[in-house]
């Protein structure tokens, strides 16, 4: 078996390190059996230890914990298997047995003693001589034989790698046919020492005990054989499925930027529509101009004739003919002083490109989005060789500043126009247009399905002075958690909110879904068609919204009962929605960054400022509260509005000026609570306002990720801050606050404690 052993082709990587990619130096193994040279995994772990002291297996990451004694290196056990591949035996040589005094002297004597210490061999008269001799006393002296034997011995147990096995005695030959195994001392022994010593235990023959171990450890290695092959193949099928993603990766991308062009296309097509139609227009214009100019100038020419006609008949006609001509000269000169001149002021009509209100529905519906296969589309996308291209700038281009589309391009034309008019200079004019500009971003920013692209705050960012309040508090440990249904997550969810009752009122693209309280749906309201959701208040009333034309819109609002009850619903023609809600008795409220007046030469214009409008059952506009009102820059960009119908107040967010209004019944300030000059700075938003059954109110902050609970008064209670962006901020009427977050998850909380 050792001839055969010796025989065999020894694969290269039992022979070296995986560190260092050189043969073995010192080889040891980790208790995961992989193996390497001591100093490379000396190194290794001087530089990968944890805290705890242990480092992972450079090859299979298996962690190897701190030695029993100091941790050193030596501990680890040495590969005397991979030592003797690596360093295979030489078969001894026999040396020249000659004696080296004599050999020096010149005469070539044979030695039959061994010094071992000087390990030369000497003849018997110098090996008598040599031990006399007082620095030579202390050497030791054997014979030609033991000699001999001793190197044989040495020779076979160096090639066995028995030098670092644990052995009974020097005298072990592991090539003595009495040569055993101890198991219970697990040490190999000599036939003396087995039967001295070890006869009492259990040993065999290190043969038997080797092919016992060849023939039992088969089973597990075949086992192990089959766990390999198994994880090859899944292996080849990750790397099969990973294929097939970054195909789907590659395609999605290219579908995006074929989706591009086409965009890209249709803007420029409309681009074209536009420029035309601005041609078209003041073309016409430029025809009156012209038309007006050419009937000015016959008529001054027309006047300059009799003019000169008259003169020329006062200065050299004769009495007779200024009798003759007299009726016909007098005749032209009334017709022409009774003729219209046509100078009346030439109104030039303000055409103007307004600006639309962009949200992330309107991005979503004309770019599409990306969904896994087991998520419904939301809506089909329309190509464009599915829709022509008119019907889709119809479709989704605005021409107000409130984002929804106009019925036709017919319809805009013909109707009347509500035109934005500034006398102001070109610098006021261009930093109008800053502030106009940055408001379809702001709007983007404080919509209800933008979460995901907000500048969060999280709770690590905030600034530690905000939380040395005593009444500031991370919101954690909730009471109940609920999910929504796995459908209402699927769909687009535009607003969330909870009536009296504690039901759960969720708007989505299609459908009002109620639930109650445990988040088990209750009910379904779809909608009819052509009607969207446009706001969804927190107290669970629903407002949906049709565009009827430049700057009018059919709104209605459905009471908050789960029933589908209208409570409202007119048309109003307004500068935009940015949220639309009402109270119990069907007042309307409307929140937009502009508002109409009275131009006295242009008739009705828009006037740039945030303002709040009520619109009684009706639709007659009954009260607009602008900065006028407060003789304050309190109003921005108006947001979300939240009704106490007990208090008879009214709250508004406004993430423009970044606070929050309180206004009474009859449209006076109550109170103002956010940012103010010269004081540090409280919001970015705030973005969402709630109330509860006690009339506190909820002020919440998605960027800051701040909830702030003010009292009726408008003073500070308390303050909580969370490590997530919240969906909706509520109460319940059982007293606990509620977040709902993007994933559909909602969590409920005490508060009042």
């Amino acid at each position: 078996m050792e001839l055969e052993q010796s025989e065999l082709v020894i694969p290269r990587q039992l022979l070296c390190c995986k560190l260092c990619d050189e043969e073995f130096t010192k080889p040891c193994y980790l208790p995961c059996l992989h193996t390497f040279c001591q100093k490379c995994i000396h190194d290794h772990r001087q530089s990968s230890t944890d805290e705890e002291g242990y480092f992972p297996c450079p090859t299979c990451m298996t962690e190897v914990g701190p030695e029993e004694e100091d941790g050193a290196l030596g501990n680890l056990p040495e590969n005397v298997l991979a030592r003797r591949l690596s360093v295979p035996s030489l078969d001894p040589v026999k040396r020249e047995t000659l004696c080296f005094y004599c050999k020096n002297a010149g005469n070539f004597v044979e030695g039959k003693t061994h010094c071992v210490t000087c390990d030369e061999f000497l003849c018997n008269a110098c090996a008598d001589s040599h031990t006399t001799q007082e620095e030579f006393e202390d050497h030791q002296l054997q014979s030609e034989e033991d000699y001999s034997t001793h190197l044989e011995k040495s020779s076979s147990t160096a090639s066995l790698g028995q030098q670092v096995l644990p052995v009974c005695c020097e005298a072990y030959d592991p090539l003595d046919i009495g040569a055993m195994f101890c198991v219970e001392c697990d040490v190999s022994v000599c036939a003396d020492c087995h039967v001295n010593e070890h006869a009492e235990h259990r040993c065999a023959e290190l043969t038997a005990i080797a092919q016992h171990f060849e023939t039992k450890i088969k089973e597990p290695l075949e086992e192990l054989d089959n766990d390999s092959m198994e994880i090859s193949e899944f292996l080849e099928n990750l790397d099969s499925t990973e294929q097939t993603i970054l195909e789907q990766k590659d395609s999605l991308k290219q579908n995006v930027k074929e989706r591009t062009k086409q965009l890209c296309s249709l803007i420029k097509d409309y681009q074209k529509l536009l420029l035309d139609d601005i041609e078209r227009r003041f073309d016409n214009q430029l025809e009156d101009i012209k038309t007006r100019r050419l009937d000015l100038e016959m008529h001054l020419e027309a006047i300059r004739g009799v003019k000169d006609f008259t003169n020329n008949l006062i200065t050299y006609g004769s009495y007779e003919e200024k009798v003759h001509l007299r009726k016909k000269v007098g005749y032209r000169i009334r017709e022409l002083c009774e003729e219209s001149l046509g100078t009346d002021p030439i109104e030039i009509p303000s055409v103007t490109l307004m600006e639309p209100n962009v949200t992330v529905d309107t991005i979503c519906d004309m770019f599409g989005t990306i969904a896994t296969g087991d998520e419904p589309v939301a809506k089909e996308q329309e190509t464009k060789e599915d829709l022509p291209t008119s019907q889709h700038f119809q479709r989704y281009h605005s021409f107000g500043d409130s984002g929804h589309g106009s019925d036709s391009m017919e319809q805009a034309e013909t109707e009347p126009e509500l035109v934005e008019i500034f006398e102001k200079t070109p610098r006021e004019l261009h930093r109008q247009d800053s502030k106009q500009d940055g408001s379809d971003t702001d709007m983007l920013s404080s919509s209800n399905s933008s979460d995901k692209i907000k500048n969060v705050k999280f709770r690590e960012q905030v600034q530690q002075n905000e939380f040395e309040n005593d009444n500031a508090f991370n919101l954690e440990n909730p009471k109940r958690e609920v999910t929504l249904p796995a459908p209402i997550q699927k769909e687009c969810i535009k607003g969330i909110g909870i009536n009296e009752k504690g039901d759960i009122i969720v708007g989505t693209t299609s459908t009002i879904h109620v639930l109650e309280k445990r988040g088990i749906v209750r009910g379904q309201i779809p909608l009819e068609n052509g009607w969207n959701i446009h706001s969804v208040s927190s107290d669970g009333k629903v407002s949906m919204t049709v565009p009827r034309g430049d700057n009018r819109f059919k709104v209605r609002v459905l009471k908050n009962d789960g029933t589908g009850h209208i409570l409202s619903d007119f048309n109003v023609e307004s500068f935009g929605l940015n949220f639309v809600t009402s109270d119990h008795s069907g007042t309307l409220i409307i929140t937009s960054n502009r508002y109409a007046q009275i131009h006295k030469s242009h008739g009705k214009a828009a006037k740039s400022g945030g303002n709040i409008a009520f619109y009684g059952p009706d639709g007659h506009l009954i009260r607009r509260i602008t900065n006028e009102d407060f003789h304050a820059n309190l109003l921005e960009k108006p947001q979300m509005v939240v009704v106490d119908e007990k208090r008879h107040k009214t709250y508004v967010a406004d993430p423009g000026s970044h606070r929050v209004i309180a206004l009474n019944a009859d449209g006076e300030l109550v109170f103002e609570y956010g940012n103010q000059e010269g004081q540090e700075e409280i919001y970015q938003g705030p973005d969402l306002i709630s109330i509860d059954k006690y009339g506190n109110i909820i002020i919440t902050d998605k960027r800051e990720g701040r909830i702030d609970i003010l009292g009726p008064k408008g003073t500070l209670k308390k303050s909580f801050y969370m490590d997530d962006i919240p969906r909706f901020v509520g109460a319940t009427p059982d007293k606990l606050l509620v977040t709902a977050m993007p994933d559909g998850n909602m969590k409920f909380y005490d508060y009042l404690n």
